[in-house]
């Protein structure tokens, strides 16, 4: 009954709208199915972090950052802090925030994380979970791209050293930030850990 301009709007817009609630209803769906896949061991690895890994701007440096794994309704998400020094000065820092969901898929965790305030990266960490009854050290493999201008996909060995479910955020996060390999707080067996990887037939793998 409507004139045809106003009919072929109408449709459009309907469509529009349809395609775009469909698109989101896909995403939500992969989301959903992927959390209850997870297991809910899961929630025996919450609480605070370090994370160590090979610099991805700084070539031949170790990065610390803090990481918190926290449960939220159903899911279980986490944010990662870091920070990297450009002067000497308090203020010296480039600061960096992810914020990530996480899922525990057949004996892996796998978190996937963007880059909060620029929205440029997004990174990607599996590890093996500890299958002892107190969590102290975690081993794995981290993907992401460098923060320099070339942006070059790179990906190193990491580790996560477990603090607790309580901690002092203040007194924490001084320890973030870059490191030499040699510095005296980066001890041996980290330094162990971060060096252990091999190649299998092409594939840059990693021992528990």
């Amino acid at each position: 009954m409507l004139p045809a301009e106003q009919f072929i709007a109408l449709t459009g817009l309907k469509a529009g709208k349809n395609k775009s609630s469909g698109e989101m209803a896909a995403s939500q769906m992969m989301h959903e199915h992927l959390r209850k896949q997870s297991s809910s061991e899961l929630k025996a690895h919450i609480g605070y972090y370090y994370e160590y890994y090979h610099a991805m701007t700084e070539p031949g440096s170790i990065l610390c950052s803090l990481v918190h794994v926290r449960a939220e309704g159903d899911e279980i998400v986490y944010e990662r802090n870091e920070r990297l020094q450009i002067s000497e000065t308090a203020e010296g820092f480039e600061r960096y925030q992810y914020l990530g969901i996480a899922y525990h898929l057949r004996d892996r965790l796998f978190f996937i994380d963007y880059e909060s305030l620029t929205s440029n990266e997004i990174c990607q960490t599996i590890l093996i979970p500890s299958f002892k009854s107190c969590i102290t050290r975690l081993n794995g493999l981290k993907m992401g791209v460098s923060a320099a201008d070339h942006r070059a996909p790179a990906c190193s060995r990491v580790v996560w050293e477990y603090l607790g479910q309580e901690i002092n955020p203040i007194d924490a996060y001084r320890r973030v930030r870059l490191y030499e390999p040699d510095d005296c707080a980066i001890d041996d067996d980290l330094r162990a850990r971060l060096a252990q990887s091999r190649i299998v037939e092409g594939l840059f793998v990693i021992a528990g």
